[in-house]
């Protein structure tokens, strides 16, 4: 029968292994998504930064079409970016909003994930003390079971 227990030792520890995998796995992947966030952030302010550039070559190449002094758009381009700028700046208040939420979530999800995994811990090693003894039980039985079959069989 030892076999056996031991068989089943070994299943219970590598539950308790994948349980920890899992819980590292799902804090990984909060850790992904926040530094994902702050990549999408980054790439935002570079496309708003791209997009006024490209205006401005626009309106550039449109005035140097026309007859000199015909067109200015300086007073435009001007308001365009301060509309870019505020499109911006909003972007990113709301974008670090977001961000701090989610690394305080993150945070707590870690908390959280730690006092499960110490839950589970402490619910397997319980579980593998009780295994334990039941084991020493039925190896206690199993002896005594023998030396009495040897006394009678004597």
């Amino acid at each position: 029968m030892k076999p056996v227990f031991q068989m089943q030792r070994t299943m219970l520890e590598s539950s308790q292994q994948a349980t920890h995998d899992v819980v590292e796995a799902q804090k990984e992947a909060v850790t992904q998504m926040t530094e994902s966030v702050e990549q999408y952030q980054t790439l935002s302010e570079q496309n708003a930064e791209l997009s006024k550039k490209a205006v401005h070559a626009y309106f550039d190449a449109v005035e140097s079409m026309m007859p000199e002094g015909s067109v200015d758009f300086e007073e435009f381009e001007q308001m365009l970016d301060e509309q870019y700028d505020a499109l911006t700046e909003n972007q990113a208040q709301m974008m670090e909003a977001a961000l701090e939420t989610m690394e305080e979530n993150a945070d707590a999800f870690d908390q959280y994930a730690d006092s499960y995994t110490e839950v589970v811990d402490s619910s397997f090693d319980s579980f593998l003390e009780a295994h334990e003894r039941m084991e020493a039980s039925f190896e206690d039985a199993s002896e005594q079971l023998e030396d009495a079959t040897e006394e009678l069989s004597a």
